[in-house]
């Protein structure tokens, strides 16, 4: 198991570090927050007559989970779910919950998004992340207010859709211990062909691991708009979108050759991807966000098949 951990000022002892070199730790250049990473959610309640989200509880707290709430109707609980601060393999533990409860029905994900707001941590737990968010066909968001650095940017490429209004920032990760390990080299390869792996199995290209690796560990790259989208990071990845536009085609009784002129001459509004706009009643496009009442239309399928109806007040 690899794993990256933010940089500490902790001192550790000799028998630590022989654990550090035994466990393969793997080190992300980052101050260390001292906040371990949590999924948390909010619900959607009535206050006062109007729509608000729940003070946050956590996927980590059974009381918090155990009475998750159900409608007279059995309508499932409407979440808006947040990774934030260092990642752990808690957090995959957390997942786990919010994965039994969502395909239990108990709970829906707003919009089928999780939104991000993390610096880091441990890669291995952050491709486990990432690895369940693709199985639920989740969304990935990093809001405008927030950043997704380092070990985050491999949990956030789990989305099955993906938008950045904020930063997402890579760089090429390092070993924590100094000690002349007779192996080191052969481990650092093994890392390389690790993360290399995943990159694929995500479906993003092969020079997005080449950008990861380019940036020299002790830096941070922000990745621009154009970078975001030459690496699929914002948007959705060519056969992902392939493999949807045959769905939306199939669901309309169209060839694909009919599909792609429909999909050509739709509003780009009509296929949201991320904070980009939505259409209102006539089709035209509005603003992202998440604001209660806001009339979206669902491209019959385009995408996952997800509707993207707006029930849920303001992000928090």
């Amino acid at each position: 198991m690899f794993v990256f951990e933010q940089r500490s000022d902790r001192i550790l002892t000799g028998r630590q570090r022989v654990a550090a070199a035994a466990g393969l730790l793997l080190a992300l250049a980052l101050p260390c927050t001292g906040l371990h990473a949590e999924l948390v959610f909010r619900s959607v309640v009535q206050e006062n007559g109007q729509q608000r989200w729940s003070p946050a509880r956590k996927y980590d707290n059974s009381i918090d989970t155990v009475f998750a709430r159900q409608s007279a109707g059995g309508a499932p609980e409407e979440v808006r779910v947040t990774l934030a601060g260092e990642i752990t393999r808690a957090d995959v533990d957390s997942a786990a919950v919010m994965v039994r409860l969502l395909k239990s029905g108990r709970q829906k994900l707003a919009d089928n998004a999780v939104w991000f707001a993390s610096n880091g941590g441990d890669i291995d737990a952050a491709m486990g992340l990432g690895r369940l968010l693709r199985e639920l066909g989740a969304f990935a968001y990093v809001g405008k207010d927030d950043q997704c650095l380092s070990a985050c940017a491999f949990a956030f490429m789990g989305g099955e859709r993906r938008s950045v209004a904020g930063q997402l920032g890579i760089h090429r990760p390092f070993f924590p211990y100094s000690q002349n390990v007779p192996d080191r080299q052969q481990r650092f390869r093994h890392l390389q062909r690790v993360l290399k792996a995943y990159v694929e199995e995500m479906d993003f290209p092969a020079s997005l691991y080449e950008a990861v690796m380019l940036v020299p560990p002790e830096t941070m790259k922000i990745l621009s708009p154009a970078e975001l989208k030459g690496f699929y990071l914002e948007g959705i990845s060519p056969s992902s979108e392939d493999l949807a536009d045959a769905a939306s085609a199939r669901r309309l009784d169209l060839s694909m050759f009919e599909y792609m002129k429909y999909k050509a001459a739709a509003p780009a509004c009509a296929f949201p991807l991320g904070n980009q706009a939505r259409c209102d009643a006539k089709g035209q496009a509005v603003a992202g966000g998440g604001a209660a009442g806001r009339g979206t239309v669902d491209a019959q399928g385009a995408g996952t098949g997800r509707t993207y109806a707006r029930k849920a007040p303001d992000p928090f």
